[in-house]
């Protein structure tokens, strides 16, 4: 049976984001908000969460996992030959509403990386989100709390009761910022590409991307 825990998305309580960063740390699965939906996560040096989120979103495994990180110091970590223009993305949108895909460097294990060797980083404007990174000793590997193909919660009442079952620990920090899903950029090419549309527009990533506001 899933624990559920009312938590306040500005200040959080200490003990409750303690008990959820152990059992990450414990290779176990956390539900919790973000400024954009809900999400459904493990610590990234997990060797078992991140392919119990696979078998409990139902997710296609040629579709890897995000990573949700502290600061725009991570592209250059967990990605390589990072152009400039995503760090002017991250610049202008971290912590914030936008993923970005970038070239996964060797610490990005095989299996969470996608086919083409890439992986996707976003910094999150979540107090939640930023003390379990801290709390836990690292990245999380999240996506959002939703079969796949159902919509993404943007509200913790929106979350399936299968989800909320499947996950250890459960935060409930009531309806989410944008209650939409984060912009997403493919940073691996010459210039920037927009995977999916999200809660930054497109417009905007392109100014920013060219070093404007």
């Amino acid at each position: 049976m899933s624990k559920v825990f009312h938590i306040d998305p500005e200040n959080p309580s200490a003990e409750v984001i303690n008990l959820a960063a152990t059992v990450l740390r414990d290779g176990g699965i956390v539900v919790f908000p973000t400024e954009t939906v809900y999400g459904i996560g493990a610590a990234a040096h997990s060797c078992f969460g991140p392919h119990e989120i696979f078998d409990i979103k139902v997710r296609p495994l040629e579709k890897p996992l995000p990573w949700l990180v502290e600061d725009e110091d991570a592209l250059d970590i967990y990605g390589v030959e990072v152009p400039e223009y995503a760090h002017n993305l991250a610049k202008a949108f971290w912590p914030g509403a936008l993923s970005l895909v970038v070239k996964a460097s060797d610490v990005v294990g095989p299996d969470f990386r996608a086919d083409d060797g890439t992986v996707a980083l976003r910094s999150p404007d979540h107090e939640v989100v930023m003390e379990l990174i801290q709390a836990s000793g690292g990245p999380i590997i999240a996506t959002s709390a939703n079969t796949s193909g159902m919509p993404a919660p943007g509200d913790f009442a929106e979350v399936e009761e299968r989800i909320l079952a499947a996950a250890d620990v459960v935060l409930d920090g009531g309806e989410t910022a944008h209650r939409t899903a984060s912009t997403v950029v493919d940073c691996t090419g010459p210039e920037p590409v927009v995977l999916r549309g999200g809660a930054i527009p497109t417009d905007q990533i392109m100014a920013a991307a060219r070093g404007g506001v």
